[in-house]
């Protein structure tokens, strides 16, 4: 007779899908509370505080949060818009525009503003990428009683991962929400991992569904995550070549319908990145300069609490603090080398597989290390050259890598040996160990994001035909250069601005990422650093391009440029011929009147 003890006797339906949300529920709420513990200190004041403080991002941010439910509620074409760097505007799909985050977050923008949505969504996306992950671990993870704590495991690495501590302060929300790496691993799963396909036109279509809705949250992981796919594919027929013919006409009738799927939802977006108004006409970086560091994988930065290194090591690092996301760690690395010498799981090894091959991959065209550049060349070195593949920032793949890692803890705590005392030690031990390794700092920052009162209360004396030039200069500088778009977001936006912070074209330039010098902006920098006063005919010529560029309306905002202010202001009265008008916080300056916008 069998012995009940060792028999796992299914649930009833209803009773299993209780614990499942169950499990859920718990999750989430830990990983929620996990993320407002690093962020708590933009609790404060969520709207007037922006999480990270190492580039302007988080600025352009609330810019683009706010823009999209504004274009939806203004007849406003959310893909498209003159807005910002009037006249020649902007192509959404070419900036980290978010659109998707901008309809989830849009309840949030309404009610708070677009600068609690920014800080919303950067403490809500680790925690929808770790669930995510929870989920898609669901039928490689749960062969014994541990499958719950190894999916939880491993949906808190990911959360939590280096990658996402780097990109949090970095401000950069659209890296936060790292959501297709999770779902391609679910349907890796049913595209590759069960035998010939069943029902492969509704996986192709659901695989289609899920890039696009990347297409319009970020375009470089869409990119990153088709190669990874395809990648995925490889290893698996390298590994199984006698099972490539049987899967085969599955898997074409499954891309036939992801592709279909992607071309119909995703037409417009694709046309814009293809072909669309203002998109740069050069490469809009240096793909020579944007992989990772290889030191990172050992050596963490001042965002991960234990660090085995010297301080001040990380310094030394290639990048940014925002783009140093690879880190490993030697407990994480030993882990993995036990993992796949100790456990039987093919699908443990392929994923181990690929998440070299994505840590390679993140490396770049050449190796860097502790910031020197060797010149010892890197097989992204293939994708250089390559059209749209060559604007990948290769260290972003690092996401990639983080999941894998994740994912082969979880099958480890699934099906790792504990069948003797020293064994149970010794795997329980180094788990705990190499889990302890990514526990994150304390150290996530936030910075004041305050408007002057007139950008708050609308901005009532201009409207949607004006185009207002900003006194400071709206910049790329990441000290907060791009405040004036946060302001200008807090408005409504009640009128449109010259300048921006973005990536486009005009045509004087291939590629731009703030709009030109005027003379009037020139000329206010060369007063407020104490040059000569411009001459009578170089303020002439500074009203009239102002008038030929078809700005209606200076805004002086004082106590944020620095410098001597009160000549820059004494400049903006010469140049505009208005004595200005006070108005909450700022002084308005009209010019005479130029043909309408619109």
């Amino acid at each position: 007779m069998l012995d009940e003890r060792h028999v796992r006797l299914p649930l009833p339906p209803a009773q299993r899908r209780g614990a499942t949300a169950g499990w859920y529920v718990l999750l989430g709420t830990a990983y929620l509370l996990g993320s407002l513990w690093l962020q708590r200190r933009v609790l404060a004041d969520p709207a007037g505080l922006l999480i990270g403080h190492v580039t302007a991002d988080a600025d352009m941010f609330a810019w683009w949060l706010n823009w999209f439910p504004f274009a939806v509620t203004h007849g406003e074409n959310p893909l498209v818009t003159d807005w910002m760097h009037w006249p020649y505007g902007l192509n959404a799909m070419w900036n980290t525009a978010v659109p998707l985050l901008g309809l989830v977050l849009s309840p949030v923008t309404a009610a708070a503003g677009s600068t609690a949505a920014v800080n919303a969504g950067l403490v809500l996306g680790p925690v929808v990428s770790g669930l995510l992950l929870v989920a898609a671990l669901g039928p490689w993870v749960g062969g014994t009683g541990r499958g719950w704590t190894a999916r939880a495991a491993a949906g808190a690495l990911y959360a939590f991962s280096p990658f996402h501590l780097a990109h949090a302060i970095a401000g950069h929300l659209n890296l936060t929400w790292s959501v297709l790496p999770p779902v391609l691993l679910l349907l890796a799963h049913h595209l590759f991992a069960r035998g010939p396909l069943r029902r492969p036109w509704l996986l192709g279509a659901l695989t289609g569904l899920a890039l696009a809705g990347q297409l319009v949250l970020y375009t470089q992981t869409l990119a990153v995550g088709v190669i990874m796919l395809v990648l995925t594919a490889v290893v698996l027929a390298l590994r199984f070549p006698g099972r490539v013919r049987a899967q085969l006409p599955g898997l074409v009738r499954a891309g036939l319908a992801c592709v279909g799927v992607f071309l119909v939802l995703g037409a417009y977006p694709l046309y814009l990145v293809l072909a669309g108004p203002s998109r740069p006409r050069s490469a809009i970086r240096n793909v020579h300069a944007t992989g990772g560091d290889l030191a990172n994988l050992l050596v963490p930065t001042r965002l991960t609490a234990l660090r085995p290194v010297p301080d001040g090591t990380g310094e030394h690092l290639s990048g940014h603090i925002g783009e140093q996301g690879g880190y490993v760690g030697i407990a994480l690395l030993a882990l993995v080398v036990v993992a796949v010498a100790v456990v039987r799981s093919t699908t443990l090894r392929v994923v181990a597989v690929v998440g070299l091959l994505s840590w390679v991959a993140s490396l770049g065209t050449s190796v860097v290390v502790l910031g020197e550049y060797t010149q010892v060349p890197l097989p992204w070195l293939v994708f250089a050259e390559v059209p749209l593949l060559s604007e990948i920032e290769p260290v972003r793949i690092q996401v990639v890598t983080a999941m894998c890692v994740a994912v082969v803890v979880a099958l480890w705590i699934d099906r790792m040996p504990l069948d003797t005392p020293a064994t149970l030690v010794g795997a329980v031990s180094l788990t705990a160990l190499a889990l302890l390794s990514w526990l994150p700092a304390d150290a996530q920052e936030v910075r004041p994001a305050p408007v002057p009162a007139f950008f708050a209360a609308g901005a009532a004396p201009l409207g949607p035909s004006d185009v207002a030039e900003i006194y400071p200069r709206i910049t790329a500088a990441w000290d907060d250069g791009a405040q004036g778009l946060r302001w200008q977001a807090a408005s409504g936006p009640a009128f449109r601005i010259r300048g921006g912070y973005f990536i486009a074209s005009d045509p004087d330039d291939d590629v731009v990422l703030q709009s030109r010098w005027n003379r009037y902006q020139v000329g206010a920098q060369w007063v407020a650093d104490g040059k000569n006063d411009p001459s009578d005919a170089y303020t002439a010529a500074a009203r009239r391009e102002l008038a030929d560029l078809g700005v209606t309306a200076v805004v002086f905002v004082p106590g944020y440029a620095g410098g001597d202010e009160a000549r820059a202001l004494a400049w903006t009265r010469r140049v505009t011929g208005d004595p200005g008008t006070p108005d909450g916080g700022v002084l308005l300056f009209r010019l005479p009147a130029s043909a309408p916008v619109g």
